[in-house]
C-alpha cells in the first residue's frame, strides 16, 4: 500500500477496511510545515491527528511507544486501522484509529502517505526526546538528575495545585557516606549509590519520581501522597536502604560494617503540598527535615510542616 517515497516507514498491522474510494485532497507543503515547527514529540503526534481528522473524521486514536508511553484522544469505536512507524530502521511507535464507519482503501493510502510525510519530524522529535532524556538521567544510578527533578516536579506541582491533590517529596541522605567511600573506596561506594538507586524504584510506584541529586542525596517526588502517605514510604525506604549489602573489606576503626560487606543507613526528611508552596520552598522544607533527622541521631524520618 505504498503510496509515496515514504510510505516503506509505515507497517500496516491490522485493518477492517473497505467500502467506497473517495477523494481527499491533501495539503502536503503546508502539512510538513506544521509537524516539522516543533521537536516536542507529543505536539508532533497531535499535530499529525489533527491533519487526520480533517481527512477521516475519525472518532478516536492513540499512540503507543514500547517504552510505555501512550498519547490518546477521542472515544474508542468500532472499526479501526493500526499503523506501526519507522523511520531509517527507528521504532517509532505505533499509531491507532478508530471510527464507527470501516476505512476504505483510499483512506488507507491516504493515512500512509500523511504518516510517511510526518515520518522525518516524527523521527527527528523522537531523537529530541531521547536526548533530552538522557540530559535528565543520572549516568551512574540510572535515576532521574536535577534537571529531572525541576522540570518533571514543576509539572507535577502544577497539576497537584491545580485538581487540589497532595504531592509530598522526601529528602534523602546516606548516613556517613564519606567514611564509607574512604574506608573502601569509591568502587565500593558507587555500588552501594546503584544499590539505593534500585531499593529506590522498588519501594516506589511507576507513577513517583526518584532523583539523584549529587553525591549521595537523592529526592523522591510523591504525587497524590499526603504527609501521612509521604511519611509510610519514607519508612520503607529508609528500612530497605538498612537492608542494603555489598562485598568490601577495610579497616576496623570507622562507622560502618567491617565483615566483608559494606552496609549504609539513611535519614530522610518529608514535607508535603500547601495551598502556595513552590517547588523549591517544598525542597527547602524537605531539606530542613533532613537536617534535623542528621541531628538528632540519623538513620531515621522526620517530616516538616
Amino acid at each position: 500500500m505504498n503510496s509515496d517515497n515514504n510510505a516503506t516507514n509505515l507497517r500496516l498491522v491490522s485493518s477492517n477496511g473497505g467500502g467506497p474510494q473517495r477523494n481527499a485532497p491533501l495539503d502536503a507543503l503546508g502539512f510538513v510545515q506544521t509537524v516539522t515547527a516543533t521537536l516536542e514529540l507529543g505536539a508532533v503526534i497531535d499535530r499529525i491527528n489533527e491533519h487526520l481528522v480533517g481527512h477521516l473524521e475519525h472518532s478516536g486514536w492513540i499512540y503507543s511507544t514500547d517504552d510505555g508511553e501512550i498519547r490518546e484522544g477521542g472515544e474508542a469505536d468500532r472499526h479501526r486501522i493500526e499503523y506501526a512507524l519507522s523511520y531509517n530502521g527507528t521504532d517509532l511507535g505505533s499509531l491507532v484509529l478508530m471510527r464507527g464507519r470501516r476505512f476504505d482503501d483510499q483512506e488507507q493510502a491516504l493515512v500512509e502517505s500523511i504518516l510517511g510525510l510526518a515520518a522525518p519530524a516524527l523521527h527527528n522529535a523522537w531523537r529530541f526526546r531521547r536526548l533530552r532524556a538522557n540530559l535528565e538521567r543520572d549516568e551512574l544510578t540510572g535515576l532521574g538528575n536535577r534537571r529531572a527533578f525541576e522540570i518533571q516536579g514543576e509539572q507535577w506541582l502544577a497539576d497537584c495545585l491545580r485538581q487540589e491533590r497532595p504531592m509530598s517529596l522526601l529528602a534523602v541522605d546516606l548516613d556517613h557516606f564519606k567514611q564509607l567511600n574512604d574506608r573502601f573506596g569509591h568502587t565500593v561506594g558507587d555500588e552501594i549509590l546503584r544499590e539505593v538507586a534500585r531499593t529506590l524504584r522498588e519501594s516506589t510506584r511507576q507513577s513517583d519520581l526518584s532523583v539523584r541529586m549529587g553525591g549521595e542525596e537523592f529526592l523522591v517526588v510523591l504525587p497524590g501522597a499526603d504527609l501521612r502517605a509521604g511519611m509510610d514510604c519514607a519508612e520503607r525506604i529508609r528500612q530497605a536502604i538498612g537492608g542494603v549489602r555489598v562485598c568490601a573489606r577495610g579497616e576496623e576503626d570507622a562507622a560502618v560494617e567491617s565483615d566483608g560487606v559494606a552496609a549504609v543507613t539513611a535519614s530522610i526528611g518529608v514535607a508535603a503540598l500547601g495551598r502556595h508552596t513552590t517547588l523549591q520552598s517544598l525542597y527547602q522544607t524537605a531539606d530542613e527535615a533532613l537536617y534535623a533527622a542528621k541531628t538528632s541521631g540519623r538513620d531515621r524520618v522526620l517530616a516538616r510542616h
